[in-house]
């Protein structure tokens, strides 16, 4: 289990670089669509929608990595009131609600991902985007981020002792 854990976190960290990288060409590009708007007064094109378009794949890419570091927000004073007994059934009922929250988003980008390949989906805009190009990140981080829970919650099951925990 531990070999599988180490797996999913180093996909988790690869995502997470990935995230970074899109925000800073995000940033790079609303830079760039400053200039070319404002100082040289050409128009943009593609900027805007590779701008939305790279920010939320980021957000979506940097989830999984942040599940891997436990850094999700959490309301954790009835946990942390609650002995190990019930801290064991309260994590198994947050990790089945997750996970069946991010597999519905898994399922449904899958969905919409092999749609968009199949038929040739591009965007409204004059550049024409392939949708599956902004689509493919949802049902890669949501299927990462379910087998993290589902891991975390055989891990919670088996009382096993994650690596690195003392």
């Amino acid at each position: 289990m531990r070999g599988v854990i180490r797996f999913l976190d180093l996909l988790a960290r690869i995502s997470g670089v990935f995230a970074m990288a899109l925000l800073l060409a995000a940033v790079l590009v609303v830079t760039q669509m400053v200039v070319v708007r404002y100082f040289l007064g050409a128009s943009t094109v593609w900027q805007t929608e590779f701008v939305i378009y790279a920010t939320t794949a980021a957000m979506m890419l940097g989830a999984p990595y942040v599940l891997s570091l436990k850094g999700h927000v959490g309301v954790d004073l009835l946990v942390e009131a609650a002995g190990p007994g019930l801290r064991r059934v309260l994590a198994l009922i947050s990790g089945l609600a997750s996970l069946g929250f991010v597999g519905a988003m898994a399922w449904s980008g899958a969905h919409f991902l092999f749609q968009a390949a199949t038929r040739g989906w591009t965007t409204d805009t004059i550049w024409a985007l392939p949708l599956w190009i902004p689509f493919w990140p949802i049902p890669f981080a949501m299927g990462l981020m379910a087998l993290q829970l589902i891991a975390q919650m055989i891990v919670t099951l088996t009382h096993a002792q994650p690596e690195g925990a003392v």
